[in-house]
């Protein structure tokens, strides 16, 4: 029994660690000089947009000024016309007409699939075979002047057909929120540099245009809930490649997170797993099991030992658990935007594992997703069954 008690607690610090060691070549690969590329293909940057982020415009100025050498043209696209994001969009067609090819497409409301889908199929149906490669980008995370560059980068050197790129959360204070919500980005996106778990994910990719056609994505996103989670099991069907850019990479700025927004957030990502890949849901639901318990009998065993229920061996595995959480989480710990004192990374890493746990088994007995204000009743595969508009369309 013992020995299964100490297999588990090291199971926890054991994945920090892979992450961590991941976490540094995927850093390495991110440093390396921009290689020279003779002929960059011409580019429409597709970027929907909705509500009235504070980030927002900054995020859009940010995606406005980069350096890309080759063609690029710009698609904001709204679900309406009077809608804040559009009276933004119109503002930065103002201010950067002269000098940038911009549009606005108004997309109208969905009525088989996401309306994030929905909103990039009709930049897609404007855009036509006008560029060579269609990139995809979300509204509210700021970009560095080579953002574009380096997301086209691996399409540009024929390195693979499809490209992603991912994001950082920079966490403005160290309350635990916001440090639970930083390490949850990090993890998946350092999950992104294992051999054979690379996806993509819809804040920053870039594929081909005559892939996209051949490969029939738009018929496929025509009827799905989300964008990326999805094409995760669908193109593999259809032999496409996808090629992380290391260097791709947007940045969230978040400061006193609001946990309802993180747990919203976290549930949606569990569940676009849930109907899109189960296989991976279910192996994510095993790992957070046991990163939920191994805190969970390290405080029992060391509460039992107080009590005079246990001997020195549960006291050993409780300090020796503790020990390398500190010890896997100091060498993650590099890898996030600023320095964060370890005793508050753990206690947001504790965070994180139990509440993505509890989110994990709440999505057992989920039918749908709740996303903008919006129902999407969801079959097998992220099939859009039925969309109801409004909180009242909540299961």
């Amino acid at each position: 029994m013992w020995i299964v008690f100490l297999l588990i607690l090291a199971t926890a610090p054991a994945l920090v660690f892979l992450l961590a060691r991941a976490g540094r070549r995927l850093r390495s690969r991110a440093a390396e000089p921009m290689p020279r590329v003779y002929a960059w293909p011409s580019a429409g940057l597709i970027i929907p947009c909705a509500g009235s982020h504070p980030a927002m415009e900054g995020a859009l100025r940010s995606l406005l000024e980069q350096d890309y050498p080759g063609s690029l043209r710009y698609v904001f696209v709204t679900e309406r016309e009077d809608e804040p994001a559009a009276d933004l969009i119109k503002r930065l067609m103002e201010d950067y007409g002269a000098a940038k090819t911009i549009d606005h497409v108004v997309a109208g409301r969905a009525e088989t699939c996401g309306q994030k889908n929905w909103n990039s199929l009709s930049a897609v149906r404007f855009l036509g075979d006008s560029v060579e490669v269609y990139a995809f980008c979300d509204s509210t995370h700021s970009a560095s002047p080579d953002f574009v560059t380096r997301l086209i980068l691996p399409v540009a050197r024929k390195e693979a057909p499809f490209a992603t790129g991912y994001h950082e959360v920079v966490p403005g204070d160290n309350e635990f929120v916001t440090l639970a919500y930083t390490i949850t980005v990090l993890g998946m996106r350092l999950l992104q540099s294992l051999p054979g778990c690379t996806q993509p994910w819809g804040g920053a990719m870039a594929i081909e245009r005559t892939t996209f056609e051949h490969s029939g994505i738009a018929g496929f996103w025509a009827e799905n809930v989300v964008d990326d989670c999805s094409l995760a099991a669908f193109l593999p069907t259809r032999r496409v490649q996808v090629a992380l850019s290391p260097a791709a990479l947007l940045r969230t700025k978040s400061a006193h997170h609001s946990f309802d927004v993180w747990w919203a957030w976290l549930e949606r990502q569990i569940l676009f797993l849930k109907f899109c890949v189960p296989a991976q849901w279910r192996q994510l639901g095993l790992a957070l099991v046991l990163l939920a318990l191994a805190p969970t009998l390290a405080l029992l065993a060391f509460t039992g030992w107080l009590f005079g229920c246990f001997g020195t061996v549960a006291l050993a595995g409780s300090g020796l658990y503790l020990a390398a959480t500190a010890w896997t989480l100091a060498a993650l710990r590099p890898l996030l935007p600023r320095h964060v004192p370890i005793l508050r990374l753990t206690g947001a890493l504790w965070l994180t594992s139990f509440g993505a746990c509890s989110v994990y088994l709440k999505t057992m007995t989920a039918t749908g997703i709740f996303w903008h204000g919006i129902w999407y009743e969801v079959g097998p595969g992220g099939k859009v069954w039925k969309i109801v508009r409004g909180k009242q369309g909540r299961a």
